[in-house]
């Protein structure tokens, strides 16, 4: 992975106005940035009366600040001058940055300094809005960083990797990111983002618009799904009291022990922790679909949901893959003639506010058009520990499943992925699928909940990975 300051990402967000240099770093300290509990939106925090920035701090604060950002970014957007003035010179900074990390990467500027490593994982500590404005940012970045990678011969895998990290962050991503790990895994930290909506837009998808199909498909249903995940998490939190839960305050710099304090699962923690403090003491707003702001999780129990999560996100992608086979599909939907299969498709169910989130949708592409008969289905992935369970136990869990999978996955939905065939088309799905994790699992368990399932309203199947 390119070796560069471990400062020069948050130096390099006021690159425009401060000049930054490998040798001279003037930017807010991160710990500080963390601590930050913004004030009331005003623009003189930031510019003067035509939008100009002024201090050499504000370009920073504005960024971290994920709030500010989307109102400078929305009334852009409305044709406010001043916020025009002030988001243009953001984009400057941002692509300046690109540019310059794209060039340090290769030593240019940084040469001298072997020992000094970019962590690329602090950027969601940086500039933590997955917002409109927040994407919008890192797409300029990002953008500019493949430009100017592409000119310097820069490897396609190095590439694929940094513009995960740019546009997708590094919640998922495990262990240090030295130059054999990116590389190694670069084909598979792009598999979630990038699969996805691959059948959708006839085949891979291209470096160059990468980041507008991520932005606006696979990441809202990472983080839906993880966001879920922290929720219905049972593990150890920290107190819900913010004088108390303000003395187990992490910082990056002070790890626990064996833990590398540039870890990447660690610098995630650190932001995560901070975001839910926030939450808590109404500086920043619930996500979607929360109804209630929960202290942290400690750092074990959040490693462990990493854990999981990660392990879930990896038996799902090996389920998509092989529906997405002729032979996946022709067992599992016999009848379908010409079945697109996607992954992490949005739904819409009435009453609910927010989307939810499909593991997979097939869609027989043969039945699309007026008059035919639509065929869809949808495809619950689970992972359960079925050792020791007793018969009845076994099918309590399948009950429960089905029951989960007909609610969400079920009924009429309205198809709310941009560039599916269905996007904004309320349909009905045709039939319930759920998918279980066979390793290790009898000949003689499996029949038996295969049999059952029609009873469910489902029907069930056994993947080993």
């Amino acid at each position: 992975m390119p070796r560069l300051c471990s400062w020069v990402l948050l130096a390099l967000l006021a690159f425009t106005q401060l000049g930054g240099s490998c040798s001279e770093p003037d930017a807010v300290p991160l710990e500080e940035l963390q601590k930050d509990l913004p004030p009331a939106f005003d623009y003189s925090l930031y510019c003067d009366e035509k939008g100009t920035l002024v201090g050499k701090r504000s370009a920073v604060l504005l960024v971290h600040r994920a709030e500010h950002l989307e109102h400078v970014y929305a009334d852009s957007r409305a044709g406010n001058s001043r916020a025009q003035a002030l988001w243009r010179q953001l984009e400057d900074s941002l692509r300046a940055t690109g540019q310059e990390l794209a060039r340090q990467s290769l030593g240019i500027a940084c040469g001298s300094l072997p020992a000094c490593v970019v962590q690329w994982h602090k950027l969601d500590e940086f500039m933590p809005s997955r917002g409109e404005g927040g994407m919008h940012l890192r797409q300029v970045m990002a953008a500019s960083f493949s430009d100017e990678a592409r000119l310097q011969h820069v490897r396609n895998t190095t590439l694929a990797a940094v513009l995960d990290v740019l546009l997708v962050g590094t919640v998922l991503k495990q262990g240090a990111a030295g130059a054999a790990e990116a590389e190694v895994t670069a084909a598979d930290a792009r598999t979630a983002a990038a699969e996805a909506v691959a059948p959708v837009e006839a085949g891979r998808l291209a470096l160059a618009g990468l980041e507008a199909r991520i932005a606006a498909e696979e990441l809202p249903a990472l983080e839906a799904r993880l966001a879920e995940a922290e929720t219905l998490e049972t593990g150890a939190r920290h107190p819900q009291s913010l004088k108390e839960l303000a003395r187990h305050r992490p910082a990056s710099s002070q790890p626990p022990a064996g833990i590398e304090a540039d870890h990447p699962r660690w610098t995630s923690y650190v932001a995560y922790w901070h975001r839910r403090y926030e939450e808590l003491a109404g500086a920043r707003p619930l996500p979607s679909g929360v109804s209630e702001a929960k202290p942290p999780l400690t750092w074990s129990s959040y490693s462990g949901l990493l854990n999981t999560f990660q392990r879930s996100l990896e038996f799902q992608r090996a389920v998509t893959r092989w529906l997405q086979q002729a032979e996946g599909s022709r067992q599992w939907m016999p009848g379908m003639k010409h079945p697109l299969v996607t992954d992490n498709t949005g739904l819409q169910i009435e009453g609910r506010t927010t989307p939810v989130y499909v593991d997979q949708l097939a869609v027989d592409q043969a039945t699309l058009g007026p008059g035919r008969p639509l065929s869809v289905h949808s495809f619950s992935n689970k992972q359960h520990s079925f050792a020791g369970k007793s018969p009845n136990e076994l099918l309590e869990q399948l009950k429960i499943d089905s029951v989960e999978a007909r609610t969400k996955y079920g009924g009429e939905v309205e198809v709310r992925r941009r560039g599916h065939p269905l996007f904004g088309q309320k349909v009905r799905i045709s039939q319930v699928h759920i998918v279980y994790d066979g390793t290790g699992l009898s000949s003689k368990v499996t029949d038996a909940l295969v049999a059952a399932a029609p009873r469910f309203g489902v029907q069930l199947h056994f993947y080993v990975p």
